[in-house]
């Protein structure tokens, strides 16, 4: 079997494409809010769906990196900077900020991981005036077939085609 490069090259290319979408976690929300106003950011993940996790951590990290609060279950730990809050819930961890400050409009990220598996979630604060746009399905925790589901199969049944020419 002889391939040309250009059908190296797209093989490759969609390989990339179904790989990127089946390793790839988390998703973006985005939150409206006013400065001054209280905030709850939500960050809904997968690990306890089915069931329960023994052990778990989460942190929230601001637009700007820094670290807003911590927590870890299976050591009935939480740590967070003044203003800020976490509650838990299973496969839920809510970031409230008590008053929201301009520093604090941009992508906060949720980091939650378990043992062998981690996923970020970003979910945006922005200002009440700003557009309104959402991912599907609240911010990307993916359930049912959607059509970026079915094009990643198309994808796929595409690339596999193509390696068996």
């Amino acid at each position: 079997m002889r391939t040309r490069p250009l059908d190296r090259s797209v093989t490759v290319l969609c390989l990339g494409l179904v790989l990127t979408h089946l390793v790839s976690k988390g998703g973006t929300m985005r939150v409206l809010c006013r400065p001054g106003q209280p905030v709850a950011l939500p960050c809904s993940y997968p690990y306890e769906d089915h069931a329960g996790v023994s052990q778990l951590s989460v942190q929230w990290r601001s637009p700007r990196g820094r670290l807003l609060c911590h927590y870890i279950k299976h050591r009935a730990y939480q740590n967070c900077t003044p203003g800020y809050a976490v509650a838990y819930r299973p496969a839920s961890v809510t970031l409230t900020i008590q008053s929201v400050g301009t520093q604090d409009f941009g992508s906060h990220i949720c980091s939650v991981s378990k043992p062998h598996e981690f996923s970020d979630f970003s979910v945006e604060l922005a200002r009440m005036s700003d557009p309104v746009t959402m991912a599907p399905n609240g911010g990307g925790n993916r359930s049912g077939p959607t059509w970026i589901n079915l094009l990643t199969c198309l994808l796929l049944v595409v690339c596999m085609k193509r390696l068996r020419e």
